[in-house]
């Protein structure tokens, strides 16, 4: 049956309404392997809650045996001090009985000596009140060492904790005169840098004193109409504060003004850049500013000698470039004041030929050691000397 069940492709099954259907073989057995497996799981647990069931009924029916035990000894301990007590009850009963029975005795026997016994009863008395007497002296004078003890050890408790706070004032007083100390070299420090920082706007913003000056006058009118504080030869921190506060809103319309300078010039001075956004890009390239000047004067006077000799060439196109290396002697003191007067005229009307805005590079620029004893105030170069007009020009020229 198992060989016809494992041959077999499917088989006929029921949903859970009751609707006939076919499945697999795979799938039933592997649904049914299932199911067993559920089922086992949950025996196993309860199982397994069983046993601790067990294990905890055990547990509890100890603790009741041993707490029964235990009560049982209890009782039978109480019971025979309670017997005990009992028997020392019954003693303490006949004791008085008898007493009694031989006070009656003494009494019907001592009939004769009432005066005795009553001047023993007097002098019992008497002895009574005196040992009443000492212990009531005794019981003072105790009580006056534990008053005098109690009191020494209250004045000795409060010396020392005198003696404490003593020791914490001298601490507390000791570690206030050394924070006021730090905090008068501190503010003393803080009064000097802010003074400092003041003295180089001050240097550095010449136009913000006025302004400053009369902002310190007005803080200190106040403060004296607040305080009755009078005036100080020296500048206080808030003096200090006061002419910072009044120095920032011009300080920073110089600074905007300054900045928007420095962004219209860089762009004249280097055509292909623009102006940084940040300071210190912005600050390095003003710093190089006064080269960059010089750069442009070189720029212009080869841009105005180009533009001549543009000039000159548009209408004389045989001169010899190589000849003008040199220049003729005596051309100055030959020219007359109206001739000089007409040649700058004509290179001033020639320089408005010069594209202003086209920066030219020296084609042939200086090493590094001649930069160097330039910027030292050394000339490297002459100009070209003069030539005698009779003298004939170098044969390389």
């Amino acid at each position: 049956m198992e060989r016809a069940w494992n041959q077999a492709d499917s088989c006929e099954i029921f949903s859970r309404e009751g609707q006939p259907g076919t499945a697999p073989l795979k799938m039933l057995f592997s649904g049914y392997r299932a199911s067993l497996k559920t089922k086992a799981a949950e025996a196993v647990a309860q199982l397994s809650t069983l046993e601790e069931a067990d294990k905890a009924v055990d547990e509890r029916r100890t603790a009741l045996y041993n707490k029964v035990v235990t009560s049982y000894h209890k009782a039978k301990l109480e019971r025979a001090t309670l017997a005990r007590e009992l028997e020392a009850a019954k003693g303490k009963l006949l004791v008085p009985q008898l007493e009694e029975d031989l006070r009656v005795a003494r009494a019907q026997c001592a009939e004769s000596e009432e005066a005795g016994r009553a001047a023993a009863a007097k002098l019992r008395v008497a002895d009574g009140e005196l040992r009443r007497l000492r212990a009531l002296e005794k019981n003072h004078l105790a009580e006056l060492t534990s008053l005098r003890t109690a009191e020494k050890e209250k004045v000795d408790d409060l010396s020392r904790r005198l003696d404490e706070v003593e020791k914490q004032r001298l601490a507390l007083q000791q570690e206030v005169t050394d924070k006021s100390t730090e905090l008068t070299a501190t503010a003393k420090h803080w009064t000097d840098l802010i003074g400092a920082i003041d003295t180089g706007f001050s240097a550095a913003f010449p136009e913000t004193q006025d302004v400053a000056l009369d902002a310190v006058g007005a803080a200190r009118e106040a403060r004296g109409r607040a305080t009755g504080e009078g005036s100080s030869a020296t500048f206080t921190m808030e003096d200090h504060l006061s002419s910072l506060a009044a120095r920032v809103e011009p300080i920073t319309k110089f600074g905007w003004e300054l900045r928007k300078a420095a962004e219209e010039l860089v762009p004249m001075l280097w055509p292909d850049k623009e102006a940084p956004q940040d300071i210190s890009s912005l600050t390095s390239l003003i710093e190089q500013a006064p080269d960059r000047f010089i750069d442009w004067k070189g720029s212009a006077t080869r841009a105005g000698a180009d533009m001549a000799l543009s000039f000159v060439l548009s209408w004389y196109n045989e001169v010899d470039l190589g000849q003008l290396e040199y220049r003729r002697a005596g051309v100055e003191e030959e020219l007359s004041a109206d001739q000089k007067a007409a040649r700058l005229a004509r290179a001033s009307a020639i320089a408005d030929f010069v594209d202003k805005r086209l920066f030219i590079a020296d084609p042939n620029p200086h090493s590094d050691e001649e930069e160097e004893l330039e910027d030292e105030g050394v000339e490297m170069d002459s100009p070209p000397p003069a030539v005698d007009p009779a003298v004939p020009p170098p044969a390389d020229a």
